[in-house]
């Protein structure tokens, strides 16, 4: 994406931003809510859009209609083993070589990018996922179109921010603003989509974020309802609770549905593993799952797209407990060779389905002998399936409260949800959506916190010149050393700069009565081993966490694992004062100028898109001039100022010389749009913020 002075759509658009914003002087609230209302808008559409594409693909494939059951039986069978055959070859060659996040079922994807890319998404796996996951489903893939248009609408989201040139914190709410609008407008569900982004997507429930959610969830639903109508998904013909003791049955249902999740969720990456260690080209992989695919169509075709005629028929009591039963097991199988084979598709519908065919198993077995409704069973078990799944027991409640618009056994599903998510919780660590992350070895945690916390480095908060001393230093040296200045300890290198321990002042006191010291133990002999360490492209999150093992106020930083030369080191204070500036809003949009006559003190607001930073200077930079370099010209970013430690000595700062060298004893003080200084910084150092 261009952010040059060129002209091209999204510098226009950018341009024109800034024009709006220095006019009318907007506050943050306003700002968002306005790009809130925009998301909804695109992700309405975006939600009729691809549904369009589906009925036009399946149009073209088996003919126009939602009961794709009845449409399968007058297609001949072999034509049913080359339906999905045909999407593979369409999707796994567009898939692999235009956007590689569309394979699957996206939402893991939209995760990543608010976690670990500060809202990030190329523009193209729009486009991508609407083809591909509408292709799919019209051919055969046993999926949802939920996932699709929740990766969709963040797609679409992230590009308008980018557009905007947003801060980080800004395109984090407005991904999930795509993903609320997304999921409100297929489901019909606003409250739904709304705690879909608050409870999955972003896990902050603050204010500031549930706002603008709340308003592209509903601004998505009312176009969507325009054009497709208010009924709900799943009509019932109205469900009530025979007896109070009936809810034990329920509780037990709930818990075998927390069981099926798990064999859900654990089969499908099992089966996405097994595809991907297949010797194999890449583009024709979903090949692989699409015959045995086609194969089950022939026998079983309810397991074609999204199933949705499936489950409206079991809500209406119209099935056995044995096909019920044979078509989880069918649907498991259709699903895990669908999405593990490289398709493009959502996992909501399949879960809705696997409980469906799970509850109203269940309750057909329980009829005969209690009179208790298979269709209410049927309805619990979808809800419970999509809770314990995806650890969102409030957004399967309002999902499937919205979806059938049926209140009378709201409590029998709440106790069904919140038990099979215990059930599954207790059985497994990840959820559907966390799973991939495991299985990478990466730990996600999320929440607003956290997600700002990983965008920082070590090496950005890092002092560059930490309180060394050579290992050959003699006692003499080291006594010296600490009697002239006001460190507690040093850290103890080799000829090489590699750590080698350190030396407090606690652990030359017992030896300041042996006079004969002085000349033959050295540095290297009293050292005393270093536990905690972290590492210059560590996130700070790990580095506080590091922390809480330790009662150190600094954490010496390392190269690498592989190169444990001492370059820094990181002040406990340091993580505080990022903390303080980015998740307590202290002093987040603005420069605090003390004047010492009046003893009063302005704010200089900056816009939400700028930062002032401290940084590193990057390697490239080290003894070259501010003149030489041209920040200003070359990535719009100003140097305010420099912060310089001396040797052992408190920081201090200075105004930039532009003649002056920098050294490595300096920081930088820059102000600029984030995505400037981030520019900056990589280009004149590719080794940083990978």
């Amino acid at each position: 994406m261009s952010r040059g002075s060129d002209g091209s759509p999204p510098a226009r658009v950018s341009r024109l931003a800034d024009r709006i914003f220095d006019r009318f002087a907007p506050d943050e609230t306003t700002v968002m809510i306005i790009s809130a209302a925009v998301i909804g808008v695109i992700g309405g559409f975006g939600a009729i859009l691809f549904r369009w594409m589906v009925q036009f693909f399946q149009g073209m494939a088996i003919g126009r209609g939602e009961d794709v059951v009845a449409l399968l039986a007058t297609v001949p069978w072999w034509k049913r083993v080359l339906l999905p055959v045909i999407g593979a070859i369409v999707v796994g060659p567009m898939v692999h070589w235009f956007a590689r996040e569309a394979k699957g079922h996206g939402v893991p994807e939209v995760i990543n990018a608010v976690v670990f890319k500060n809202g990030l998404i190329r523009p193209i796996v729009a486009a991508v996922k609407i083809v591909a996951s509408a292709v799919t489903i019209a051919l055969g893939g046993s999926v949802g179109r939920e996932g699709p248009i929740i990766q969709i609408g963040a797609a679409m989201a992230s590009t308008f921010g980018q557009w905007l040139r947003f801060s980080p914190q800004r395109m984090r709410t407005l991904v999930g603003c795509g993903a609320a609008a997304g999921i409100a407008a297929t489901f019909n569900a606003p409250i739904a989509g709304a705690f879909f982004a608050l409870e999955i997507i972003l896990r902050d429930f603050a204010i500031v974020t549930f706002s603008p959610i709340i308003v592209a969830s509903v601004l998505a639903t009312a176009i969507s309802r325009h054009f497709l109508g208010v009924n709900p998904a799943f009509p019932v013909p109205g469900f009530s609770i025979a007896a109070w003791t009936d809810f034990p049955a329920y509780a037990v249902m709930g818990a075998i549905v927390g069981l099926g999740s798990v064999l859900y969720v654990k089969s499908l990456y099992a089966t996405e593993g097994f595809f991907d260690r297949l010797r194999f080209p890449e583009p024709l992989k979903p090949l692989l799952g699409a015959v045995p695919l086609g194969l089950l169509l022939i026998w079983f075709p309810q397991v074609y797209g999204i199933g949705y005629a499936t489950n409206v028929e079991a809500l209406g009591g119209q099935m056995g407990w044995q096909l019920m039963l044979l078509l989880f097991f069918v649907k498991l199988a259709a699903v895990d060779l669908t999405l593990g084979s490289g398709f493009s598709g959502g996992i909501f519908a399949p879960a809705l389905f696997l409980g469906a065919m799970l509850g109203g198993a269940f309750g057909a077995l329980l009829q005969p002998w209690l009179g208790v409704s298979v269709g209410a069973f049927t309805m619990v078990g979808m809800a419970a399936m999509v809770a314990a799944a995806t650890r969102g027991p409030i957004t399967a409640i309002l999902i499937l409260f919205e979806m059938t618009g049926e209140y009378s056994i709201i409590l029998p599903l709440m106790l069904a949800c919140i038990i099979g998510t215990l059930v599954s919780q207790g059985l497994m660590t990840d959820s559907i959506f966390t799973m991939k992350f495991a299985l990478q070895g990466r730990r996600l945690n999320f929440g607003r916190e956290s997600a700002i916390l990983k965008s920082y480095h070590a090496q950005d908060v890092m002092e560059v010149n930490p309180p060394t001393l050579p290992e050959h230093y003699d006692f003499d040296k080291i006594l010296k050393l600490f009697l002239g200045n006001r460190e507690s300890h040093y850290f103890v290198v080799d000829a090489g700069g590699k750590l080698a321990g350190q030396v407090s002042i606690h652990d030359i006191k017992g030896l300041l009565h042996e006079d004969s010291l002085g000349k033959v133990v050295i540095a290297a002999d009293i050292c005393e081993p270093v536990e905690h360490v972290c590492y210059r492209h560590d996130d700070l999150e790990d580095c506080l966490l590091i922390f809480g093992d330790t009662d150190e106020q600094d954490l010496p930083v390392l190269e690498s694992p592989r190169d444990p030369r001492m370059v820094g080191i990181l002040p406990r204070q340091a993580i505080q004062e990022v903390y303080n500036r980015e998740v307590l809003h202290k002093e987040v949009f603005g420069i605090k100028l003390a004047h010492e006559e009046s003893g009063t003190r302005d704010t200089v607001n900056l816009p939400a898109a700028f930062r002032v930073q401290l940084v590193t200077p990057p390697r490239m930079c080290l003894g070259r001039s501010l003149r030489e370099l041209d920040l200003r010209r070359r990535f719009n970013v100003e140097v305010l100022a420099f912060k310089r430690q001396g040797y052992s000595g408190p920081k201090y700062n200075e105004l930039p010389d532009p003649e002056r060298p920098i050294t490595e004893r300096d920081r930088l003080i820059v102000v600029g749009r984030v995505e400037d200084v981030e520019r900056m910084l990589r280009t004149a150092d590719p080794d940083i913020h990978q």
